[in-house]
């Protein structure tokens, strides 16, 4: 008697493609930290998105294998990943998708949950900062910011291309605030209510 292949095409809760069983456990806090819309449990791994990432020379893991990984429950290889730091956002992944499913939303909210469980690398620092500053004064300012990342010697490297992005108006040799500071903390505490 031969074993009866399962299909996992329009299966969402058990995709069981090579034996495994999708873990609920990872795939609820994903949901739950934004990926609601993720329809995860719908990935049928044809790489569809992997195929159109424009960082995945770069990735250690491809979308679609997060997206299994995820599914699988294997989450401290997920959490090593620097597939969550190169995740641009451009959301190609996403469109492409045939079923529904949203990478670019999944990488966000298990970005999210990597930060709050503690994790340190060179992308959350500059992330920090980023946000510091930006409470800070309402806009970056870019000198500024490579200051508190990188130190002088950051600085003294990018010197010429500052001067040169300065002199065409790219870059402001000043800092600038927002024009209604009022406004713009009520969104940010608007913002970190949720």
């Amino acid at each position: 008697m031969v074993a009866k292949k399962k299909c996992f095409f329009g299966i969402k809760t058990d995709r069981q493609v090579d034996g495994d069983k999708i873990s609920q456990k990872f795939m609820d806090k994903v949901i739950a930290e934004g990926g609601e819309n993720a329809a995860i449990a719908s990935c049928m791994q044809c790489g569809t998105c992997s195929g159109g990432c424009t960082n995945i020379d770069r990735m250690d893991i491809s979308p679609r294998k997060l997206i299994l990984l995820l599914q699988r429950g294997e989450w401290e290889t997920i959490l090593k990943s620097n597939t969550l730091w190169l995740c641009t956002s451009c959301y190609t992944c996403t469109s492409r998708c045939p079923r529904g499913v949203r990478p670019a939303d999944v990488i966000e909210a298990v970005k999210a949950l990597a930060i709050r469980e503690g994790i340190q690398n060179d992308s959350t620092r500059f992330n920090q900062i980023f946000v510091e500053l930006v409470k800070k004064r309402g806009i970056v300012f870019e000198p500024e910011l490579m200051h508190q990342y990188g130190g002088i010697e950051a600085m003294l490297e990018q010197a010429e291309l500052g001067v040169k992005l300065a002199l065409r108006g790219k870059l402001s040799p000043f800092p600038a605030k927002v024009k209604d500071s009022k406004i713009f903390n009520q969104a940010l505490e608007k913002a970190s209510e949720k």
